[in-house]
């Protein structure tokens, strides 16, 4: 009799408490605010990465990508390379979810991306092969001078553009320059013999971009990055 009252009240307790299972059922599927911001795509996490472009014998370039959790955005967004072997760390900025970085071959990393209005990323880590080095193909050319992100006098009406380009067969012919003022350049001269060219007018004020194509006697290309100066 007394374990029959005990029931009674309870239902009768929650019953005038109105509580509406509705509710209830939703506070359950609700999705928990973890904090992220940022969702990482790209490398994957705990991956081994034998993918990039080779710039030397002990470096190639690797594409990291990124997306936001909502609609917001919250670029500029700040990448966090970290050397596991060093435990250094790089903070590269990028205005897109994406950077392209120059990483050593055969090294592990961590890495996770933050951006305004304290959102971020979780972190995630890779070991990084890069892609096998094929003895007949060139590398990737480096910028000399300017190097990449300087910025030259603002009395300079001219630049003369210098890279380095490597290739283990010692049989590269020439190379295609692309310059101009969008971060894509167009085309600017085709086969040159030599690994730079001189007098290229430029403007105050102005930021200009460019990169180039190597090629080989074998009918190999290789594609830098993107470089980029400022003048003034």
């Amino acid at each position: 009799m007394k374990k029959g009252l005990i029931l009674f009240f309870v239902v009768t307790i929650i019953q005038s408490c109105g509580v509406d299972m509705d509710v209830l059922e939703y506070a359950d599927t609700e999705p928990i605010d973890d904090g992220i911001d940022i969702l990482l795509l790209y490398p994957e996490n705990e991956s081994v990465i034998n993918e990039g472009i080779n710039v030397t014998q002990t470096e190639s370039r690797l594409i990291f990508e990124w997306s936001n959790k909502s609609e917001n955005d919250y670029s500029p967004y700040n990448l966090h390379l970290i050397n596991s072997n060093n435990n250094d760390t790089i903070i590269y900025e990028s205005l897109e979810s994406e950077s392209a970085i120059t990483l050593q071959r055969d090294n592990e990393y961590s890495w996770f991306v933050t951006g305004i209005l304290d959102s971020k990323s979780s972190t995630w880590s890779f070991y990084f092969n890069g892609p096998d080095i094929d003895s007949s193909s060139s590398l990737a050319a480096t910028a000399i001078s300017p190097v990449n992100g300087a910025s030259i006098s603002q009395t300079s009406t001219t630049v003369n553009l210098i890279w380095k380009s490597e290739n283990p067969d010692n049989d590269v012919t020439s190379h295609d320059l692309y310059f101009g003022e969008i971060e894509d350049p167009d085309i600017y001269e085709s086969d040159i013999t030599s690994s730079r060219y001189n007098d290229i007018p430029v403007e105050a004020g102005k930021i200009y971009y460019w990169k180039i194509v190597t090629k080989d006697s074998a009918g190999n290309e290789s594609t830098s990055e993107v470089f980029s100066f400022s003048v003034g």
